[in-house]
């Protein structure tokens, strides 16, 4: 066994979930069990093998011990075997595969005294009402219409005063910064992190649209964009309190800290979707000069591309252009080169989005103007700004997702700064919404992408947070719904996702020529669902991936499904809970929207009602001198 390591290499094809060998002869035990481990590590399988994850027992009187907790068993005999070709003639003859589940990875998540032990009898009293209140689906349905009908009967104090008691103190962390520290301390105290979150929300709102007339209208909308511009300055500057807030905690003791940044905080919705709507189209420009269908775009078909569509750039401005977008100067372009090349803030493609070229013209688009560049430079400004700063402190930031029309935008600049400073360890996290139809392609091809160019890929998954809006718009602007066509479809394309990113970065790095080393991935699984996270938790068992320091973060919404994120903390997962804060008013949108987007999910919270129902009764009976029931009477069947 040990000559022709045929152990190891049956090993090697098994391996990725937990292995036990078990053979008649004492005297190879170790030698397996090395053979293994090292036959892993040039498998041409790529499978990992951590150690201590073989085990090798022997024959005790003719018979092996009871099949041992394990995933996988391999039993060797001294029959040759032609179970594999690339094993024949080796002294091997039975080879079967068991699954045990008893030896997953397996949460309760129908226990809620861990979560509910933390609760004052406020919180507890507060909570149930909440829940009770989003039992009623028309209650939630409506929330923005009874909102907006309160506050131009009462003005904004008596109802921001109302939902600041009740849903603002149940989802939210605070209103400021100041007042998030004792509920992070509270958290990291059970084992769960802070996501820190400004929580202000901004639209699309197109001046051309607005009331504005006179003499005075485009003074009227240079104001406003000042306005704009000093509103993102603002939140630029909540964002780095944010970020202090996040590493003072890491530095008290706590976990690894967590900021959240929306890019229509940082720059104007209007710009941001003008941009998305440019690289949409360069997108399909792209295609077009990629007449062999490669994926790639040479120096001969780039000149010929921009011949056809007219632009009328010298032979120096193209070769220069080219050039620039050629990053690895293998004299072909690939998407991302020339996605990345072809900025509005370069120096040597800013000639492509002006108006004096027909590039975007010709595709009914109006190009960027000197004001638009002006403030894209000012958005770039503030996002390096912040980047940088959350990378001196320590802290990792996750840039939210939004709605697809600004998205393209967002995931253009979100690369660019991960492909920056995620250089050794994931600072820049990009946010991908799994009910899109093309979120699965999306990651793949930017997992490749950090793999190419040798960054480290961040990414946090969630299910999705805009549908109402996503849909409406697309029936108004008449284009397919981007969004999967029922819940189930979502859940299934959510769970690929998160088990394809975890398997490859359960893969080893194999270096190969002409291509970048793989470098470790870093992953957010922002889900409520528990069958979502039971699934995870289970493959990160059978990958042997680490519970915590690996790069894997789970993460829940303040206020929702306490009972897994407190268990996930309990069993030492990297648990985080993700808390919006802000003035009342500026939340207000946020909240709403959280109401419209998860209806069923908050009519659907009878499981942790009954949960409070439980603990309130217990507490109610205890200071009555009744004997506190156990614990398992609060356990509520999934």
């Amino acid at each position: 066994l040990h000559k022709n390591k045929p152990a190891a290499k049956l090993a090697c094809l098994v391996a990725t979930r937990p292995v036990m060998v078990f053979i008649k002869r004492p005297s190879v035990n170790a030698l397996v069990s090395a053979a293994a481990r090292k036959a892993a590590a040039k498998s041409k399988h790529h499978v990992r093998l951590p150690s201590g994850r073989i085990k090798v027992f022997q024959k005790k009187k003719g018979k092996f011990p009871p099949m041992p907790k394990t995933s996988v068993h391999v039993v060797y005999n001294h029959v040759q075997t032609s179970v594999m070709p690339e094993l024949s003639g080796t002294a091997l003859a039975q080879t079967y595969l068991h699954h045990d589940p008893s030896a997953e990875e397996v949460i309760d998540f129908n226990n809620g005294a861990v979560a509910l032990a933390t609760k004052t009898n406020i919180e507890l009293i507060r909570a149930l009402g909440v829940f009770n209140v989003c039992g009623f689906p028309w209650i939630v349905q409506n929330a923005r219409t009874m909102y907006n009908t309160a506050t131009k009967v009462f003005g904004q104090t008596i109802p921001d005063l109302a939902v600041g008691i009740s849903f603002f103190s149940h989802f939210c962390g605070g209103r400021s910064a100041e007042e998030l520290r004792p509920v992070m301390k509270r958290l990291g105290s059970h084992g769960v992190g802070a996501i820190l979150d400004y929580a202000a929300e901004a639209d699309v709102v197109d001046e051309n649209h607005t009331e504005l007339s006179g003499p005075n209208k485009q003074n009227d909308i240079d104001t406003i964009i000042k306005m704009s511009e000093a509103h993102c300055e603002a939140n630029t500057r909540v964002i780095f309190h944010a970020i202090d807030a996040a590493a003072q905690a890491q530095e008290d003791g706590g976990m690894q800290g967590f900021a959240a940044v929306k890019l229509t905080g940082m720059g104007r919705p209007e710009l941001l979707e003008r941009m998305s709507t440019i690289l949409t189209w360069l997108r399909a420009v792209f295609s077009q000069m990629d007449t062999s269908g490669d994926g790639k775009i040479s120096h001969e078909q780039f000149k010929a591309g921009l011949q056809n569509l007219k632009v009328a750039l010298t032979d120096e401005e193209e070769a220069a252009l080219f050039d620039t977008m050629d990053v690895d100067k293998n004299g072909q372009v690939d998407l991302h080169e020339w996605l990345d090349g072809l900025s509005p803030s370069s120096p040597v493609s800013a000639p492509l989005f002006e108006s004096k070229f027909q590039i975007l013209s010709s595709a009914g688009l109006s190009a960027l103007t000197e004001t638009e560049r002006n403030q894209l430079a000012s958005m770039l400004n503030r996002l390096e700004r912040v980047a940088a700063y959350a990378d001196s402190k320590g802290v990792k930031m996750l840039v939210d997702a939004e709605q697809t029309y600004m998205q393209p935008a967002i995931d253009h600049l979100t690369l660019l700064l991960m492909e920056r400073y995620n250089t050794n360890h994931a600072v820049i996290f990009n946010t991908y919404q799994c009910y899109l139809v093309d979120s699965y392609k999306r990651v793949v091809a930017d997992i490749e992408r950090a793999e190419r160019n040798g960054f480290v890929f961040g990414a946090k998954m969630v299910r999705g947070a805009y549908m109402v809006q996503e849909r409406r718009l697309a029936k108004l602007r008449g284009y397919a719904d981007p969004i999967h066509e029922n819940i189930q479809a979502t859940h299934d394309n959510y769970n690929a996702v998160i088990e394809m990113v975890l398997r490859y970065k359960a893969a080893p790095a194999v270096p190969e020529a002409g291509v970048m080393k793989r470098r470790a991935t870093a992953l957010m699984l922002a889900s409520h669902n528990e069958k979502s996270v039971a699934r995870a938790v289970q493959l990160m068992a059978e990958l042997g991936i680490p519970r915590k320091e690996s790069g894997v973060y789970f993460g829940q919404l303040q206020g929702m499904c306490d009972h897994v994120s407190y268990m996930l903390g309990e069993k030492q997962y990297a648990v985080y809970k993700y808390l919006p804060y802000g003035p009342v008013k500026e939340v207000m949108p946020y909240l709403l929207r959280r109401a419209e987007e998860n209806g069923d999910l908050m009519s659907g919270v009878g499981k942790e009602r009954k949960m409070i129902e439980k603990e309130i009764k217990r507490r109610v009976f205890e200071a009555l001198g009744f004997a506190a029931k156990s614990k398992k009477e609060y356990s509520v069947a999934h």
